[in-house]
């Protein structure tokens, strides 16, 4: 089973077609039991069991195939992906060696964190029954009905009819943003359609690590971006600024990944400290929109994605959405956001 994947929204809305939940800083994963016991597997079907062992005793009925998220949270109660993924860097393969690109540095290694956490927020099968045809109010509300809640699986609230004061909220505590979902909508698995959209509070994009800027003393200052194209080229997409005490770092990890020549089909004028890489890494990256050559404006490196697929690298149209006026103030969507985090927020 391959996830359903949102669309971007090009800004939040309120529309009565469509449900509203958190979105997630986490691995995309998938949960079920049968016979032969627990999988959590990610979005390529990889086991995620060796990474979150804790989860190993998750109550789930055999018979069932929950979608959701593994999150682990900062010291606030916010998911973050950076303190996931400094965790997958360092966990051992299934081989009993640490991944290939060592431990994230500095702040990030330092803070602590609580989790994991399974996020359940969709119901594909149960009993062995296939629920995929189903509408998505349904299956939200049989997942509800399971009681499946505990210290290690989390069943988020959503919130009816108005995006525009949830992601106000949201942006309020300092989390992603929000997934919009068609209520009637069915499960497509592998599909990336309108039917599920997200907003984020600032602009995010999974890019192609084409490449670094290095300065001696500091390491990598830049990571040129790349989206992928449907034909499998690498289309350069503008420079994302590398926090400095992660510059050491990333020159390091990806020093096995340089190549002689772009892997941009984009012409790039050579500049002083230049490294080329081969496209086979993924970067989260933060962004304040495009130019007008299609180029990310003001972007920020936060993470190496340590699940991305080379695919999933690819420049997001926004969707346009009708908006209503909303039905509701910002003390319901404030609820649903405390009740659906795993822990008190701070």
């Amino acid at each position: 089973m391959v996830p359903m994947r949102p669309r971007l929204a090009r800004r939040a809305f309120n529309s009565p077609e469509f449900l509203f939940e958190l979105k997630w800083d986490g691995i995309r994963a998938l949960a079920s039991r049968d016979a032969n016991g627990l999988r959590i597997s990610d979005r390529s079907g990889g086991d995620l069991l060796p990474l979150v062992p804790e989860l190993a005793d998750l109550r789930i009925p055999d018979g069932a195939l929950l979608d959701g998220e593994i999150v682990v949270c900062d010291s606030r109660g916010r998911p973050s992906y950076e303190l996931l993924a400094e965790r997958a860097l360092r966990a051992p393969t299934r081989a009993g060696e640490p991944l290939a690109l060592g431990a994230v540095p500095g702040p990030t290694a330092a803070r602590p964190y609580r989790g994991p956490i399974f996020v359940a927020f969709d119901l594909l099968y149960e009993g062995g029954r296939q629920l995929l045809a189903r509408p998505l109010a349904e299956r939200r509300a049989r997942l509800a009905a399971a009681g499946l809640s505990s210290s290690r699986l989390a069943v988020p609230e959503h919130l009816d009819d108005d995006g525009e004061p949830f992601l106000e909220v949201v942006a309020e505590y300092g989390l992603e943003g929000i997934v919009a979902k068609r209520r009637d909508g069915r499960y497509v698995p592998g599909a990336r359609t309108a039917d599920w959209l997200k907003c984020c509070v600032t602009p995010r994009a999974d890019v192609v690590i084409g490449g670094l800027l290095i300065e001696r003393g500091r390491g990598a200052r830049a990571v040129l971006c790349g989206f992928r194209g449907h034909d499998g080229a690498i289309a350069f997409a503008g420079e994302a600024h590398v926090p400095p005490y992660l510059g050491g770092w990333l020159d390091e990890a990806t020093r096995d990944f340089a190549i002689g020549e772009s892997p941009f089909a984009t012409p790039l004028a050579l500049r002083e400290g230049m490294r080329f890489l081969r496209p086979r890494l993924v970067a989260i990256v933060e962004h304040a929109g495009h130019g007008a050559a299609g180029e990310l404006r003001d972007a920020r490196f936060r993470a190496l994605r340590f699940d991305g697929r080379l695919e999933d690298a690819r420049r997001d149209e926004p969707v346009e959405v009708p908006s209503y006026p909303p039905r509701t103030g910002r003390d319901r969507p404030r609820l649903v956001v405390l009740n659906s985090l795993p822990f008190p927020i701070e």
